[in-house]
């Protein structure tokens, strides 16, 4: 797919664009019974999607109110909002789900699930510790249950029949260029930030000048896919792709002069970096090396926090020992829940090895008195060192 070009110029209108997908980690995605079998759900790509324009959008344009009224009116005009008047109504793009056949058996979709189970005093363990069995108050509740992978989707983005071809078009950019930074930096379902349900594009056949038949991992809208299995090397083919991606939004240099209320993909405010093992394959259980050193270091590293500091990578922060939660530090106002504003991901090189993503938004934690210092804030470069200490570990440099 390219920025221009006679396929999404067609009289026929703009083509859907079918995205080939496989998973590389533990996809726990609930439905109805967070605790029952796992569903794989186009609304949960499609949120995800929308989680990554956002964030992309608001470190081009800004977050104050002009620009946030910019960014809604572009997401509402990619994936839609609710009814009423003067409202955009439904998404310009259609996502739909598609499950593969099973790479084990090449018979039917997948069905296999299986529920968590893990030493908690693993690294995989700790990163999915709430996603193993617990008993609360006296009531016993089950492990959740994951499609283990590889899982193989296709996710089709197809144009609203009935929309302008070019106001389609422009959605169906916007949402590869979400998607793009899905896969190298998220992830989908429950730990997403947390490695879980990372996602990388699978290798597609084609046809070279000389006749011969290879698989790799295409470009579309001149964005690399798949990078190179080298850590330096992927975090500047990474840094490159996101300074073109902004350069052609036209992100303005000054967009956000204070620290952002919420996660923007902004180089003052989000620093991304890339790491590493050889022995981090893609294999149905290689992603497990991985994770033993991603937990192991996370859990090291919050251990070096006090209790309070550790409120830096989420709330609702509880202490079982005590039967109690950990609240802000004056003068943060109390929420009941913060997501962490590190990620952390695998994506998938050209090779099929595993390459480690961090991504850490230095967004404002909690509600603030006016007026008042930053207190867990400053941490944020205490991670940043810490992360330095992850193994062949590259940051990634973006404008």
């Amino acid at each position: 797919m390219r920025e221009r070009g006679s396929e999404m110029s067609t009289p026929q209108g703009v083509p859907s664009l079918p995205l080939p997908l496989v998973t590389l980690t533990p996809l726990f995605l609930g439905g109805a019974d967070p605790r029952g079998d796992p569903e794989l759900r186009a609304s949960s790509v499609r949120g995800a999607l929308r989680f990554w324009l956002r964030a992309l959008l608001g470190g081009c344009y800004g977050t104050d109110q002009a620009a946030l009224r910019e960014i809604r009116r572009l997401e509402a005009e990619t994936f839609g909002e609710a009814g009423g008047e003067g409202k955009l109504g439904a998404s310009k793009v259609i996502v739909r789900v598609r499950v593969e056949a099973s790479p084990r058996s090449g018979q039917g979709p997948v069905t296999t699930v299986i529920p968590w189970q893990a030493s908690r005093d693993s690294g995989r363990g700790y990163l999915f510790f709430s996603m193993a069995s617990t008993r609360v108050r006296g009531q016993e509740f089950p492990a959740r249950s994951y499609y283990p992978p590889p899982l193989p989707f296709v996710v089709e983005l197809s144009p609203r029949p009935g929309v302008d071809e070019r106001a389609a078009r422009d959605a169906l950019y916007r949402t590869v260029r979400a998607a793009w930074l899905l896969l190298h930096l998220g992830g989908i379902g429950a730990r997403s930030r947390r490695l879980g349900g990372a996602l990388a594009h699978q290798p597609m056949s084609r046809r070279t000048p000389d006749g011969q038949v290879v698989a790799t991992v295409p470009s579309h809208l001149n964005l690399p896919f798949a990078l190179p299995p080298v850590p330096a090397e992927a975090a500047k083919r990474l840094g490159d792709g996101l300074t073109d991606l902004r350069g052609r939004l036209r992100a303005r240099p000054d967009a956000n002069p204070e620290r952002p209320a919420w996660e923007v993909l902004d180089p003052r405010w989000c620093r991304i970096w890339v790491f590493g093992e050889r022995d981090w394959t893609s294999s149905e259980s290689g992603w497990q090396a991985a994770a033993e050193t991603i937990g192991s270091w996370l859990r090291e590293t919050r251990r070096a926090f006090s209790t309070e500091q550790r409120l830096v990578f989420g709330a609702p922060l509880v202490i079982p020992q005590r039967r109690e939660s950990v609240t802000p530090p004056t003068p943060y106002e109390r929420i009941d829940r913060r997501p962490s504003p590190l990620w952390l991901t695998v994506t998938r090189a050209e090779n099929g090895q595993l390459l480690g993503v961090a991504t850490l938004f230095a967004t404002h934690l909690f509600p603030r008195h006016q007026g008042s210092d930053e207190r867990l804030e400053p941490l944020y470069d205490r991670i940043a060192q810490e992360l330095a200490k992850l193994p062949n570990v590259a940051e990634v440099s973006y404008e």
